[in-house]
């Protein structure tokens, strides 16, 4: 079984803002819960995570779409 190794020009800018804000939003919403701030601010932290997360599972698969 071969494994694809990505080439240097797989990881784009976008990729890395998009985890960027993964873990940006991510940690805003842990301090949102930990200081009990109101239901709005945990919900668009919380939001903000899975949009950018399922932004970044969309590019994986059509990624492997292109790769097969």
């Amino acid at each position: 079984m071969t494994t694809f190794q990505p080439k240097a020009t797989d990881t784009s800018a976008t990729h890395t803002a998009l985890w960027a804000v993964v873990a940006v939003s991510g940690i805003a919403n842990l301090v949102a819960s930990v200081a009990q701030a109101p239901l709005v601010v945990n919900l668009a932290t919380g939001l903000l995570t899975l949009a950018a997360l399922t932004a970044l599972g969309i590019r994986h698969l059509r990624a492997r779409q292109y790769r097969a």
